[in-house]
């Protein structure tokens, strides 16, 4: 009878988990950093997401998909050995990224607005997925409308975009007789960018799912302190405290009609990180130093101002506020603070998944976790492997 209870009780726990995606993004630029923050193909454990994304791929002159780092091909081919250990597993290919738009002009807008050069890069997608054996695209155009670079019609033409892939991709399916390929979304948490950006209840017929970047709300591009993963607003002298949070952004993408169980919640493996203007004064929405130069602390080995993976947070003798006014941890110590999400606070999250019927999580990043259980002293991925475990509970 134990023996009995024992295999029901896996089969709950197997179905509860698998109930919900849990979507991981792959860095190709994470191959360089140094010594024991060096990330691999080899590193990703091939049960931990439900679905890899590859990031990123780009946008050519010629309007066609292709690869950005020397080795991608190498990366593609050691990233898809996953698949023998995991057969479920599900690899997509994302274009774009945040650097991709710094141009003038923006790429994707470039490409959206003209039917031969939507035709070239969808034609150049379908065979650079198939030839290396993705299973789907990720859209990332940050944004559509959006940094001065893109058009207001931009909003309607990613809708146009999204629709003639689906057509491909379904036509491709029959003549391949292979499965449908896959097309997602990494898409913003702020309203007025979603709003600026995206014909929402239209992309909600055509998008597999959208991977919600809920994170970033806030930065030390703002001049207060404040968390980027914030569940609560801090009541900040700057607009907008109250509608940047983790639950207005969900609850903003359902109201305008995108169906729930059609998100994965972006959550984060990093923390933002400010200079505080004045050392006593370090909770949420305090005063920042505002300079042209070094405006923000940055990791040993990420290196970007402003930017702390886990791994580089975890062993630092900060004092931390679990419980506080935002719903999410900081810490502080002499005139840094650091906004990030721990162990306790991602379960906190996964509450959401079951009251709001969403599809279930997104990690940005694999290589941004503890990966392989060399620094915080919790394991390999303590903090994507917490989500999985509460998971395991909902």
């Amino acid at each position: 009878m134990l023996k009995v209870f024992l295999v029901f009780r896996f089969l709950i726990l197997t179905v509860s988990v698998d109930a919900y995606i849990r979507v991981c993004y792959y860095t190709n630029w994470s191959q360089y950093r140094r010594d024991k923050a060096k990330f691999q193909p080899e590193d990703i454990d091939p049960n931990l997401c439900t679905h890899i994304i590859y990031s990123f791929s780009k946008i050519t002159s010629y309007n066609k998909l292709d690869m950005v780092e020397w080795n991608d091909d190498q990366m593609f081919a050691r990233i898809m050995t996953l698949k023998l250990k995991n057969p479920n597993l599900k690899i997509l290919l994302a274009v774009g990224g945040w650097n991709h738009e710094n141009d003038a002009v923006s790429k994707f807008s470039t490409m959206v607005n003209s039917q031969t050069n939507r035709n070239a890069f969808i034609k150049s997608t379908v065979d650079l997925l198939r030839q290396w054996n993705f299973d789907g695209l990720d859209l990332d155009w940050e944004y559509p409308s959006g940094r001065g670079n893109s058009p207001p019609g931009d909003k309607q033409m990613f809708t146009i975009l999204c629709g003639e892939l689906v057509k491909a991709f379904e036509a491709d399916a029959v003549s391949s007789n292979k499965p449908r390929l896959l097309l997602t979304a990494a898409v913003s948490a702020s309203y007025l960018i979603i709003d600026a950006g995206y014909e929402v209840k239209e992309l909600g017929s055509l998008l597999s799912f959208i991977n919600l970047m809920a994170y970033d709300l806030h930065g030390s591009w703002d001049n207060i302190t404040g968390h980027h993963t914030a569940m609560l607003g801090d009541g900040g002298n700057l607009p907008y405290r109250n509608e940047y949070t983790v639950p207005y952004a969900i609850d903003y993408w359902i109201k305008l009609g995108f169906p729930a169980n059609k998100i994965a919640l972006g959550l984060a493996t990093y923390g933002r990180a400010f200079f505080l203007n004045e050392i006593d004064k370090n909770s949420p929405a305090s005063p920042t130093i505002n300079r042209s130069w070094n405006k923000a602390p940055k990791g040993d080995y990420t290196g970007e101002e402003g930017f702390l993976a886990y791994y580089e947070i975890c062993n630092m003798t900060l004092n931390i506020v679990q419980d506080n006014i935002v719903d999410a941890p900081y810490g502080y110590i002499n005139d840094k603070w650091i906004g990030f999400d721990n162990q306790a606070s991602l379960r906190k999250k996964v509450n959401i998944f079951k009251a709001k019927g969403l599809a279930g999580a997104m990690f940005w990043a694999l290589d941004l976790d503890d990966f392989n259980g060399n620094f915080c002293g919790n394991g390999r991925y303590p903090l994507i492997s917490s989500v999985i475990k509460a998971l395991e509970n909902v």
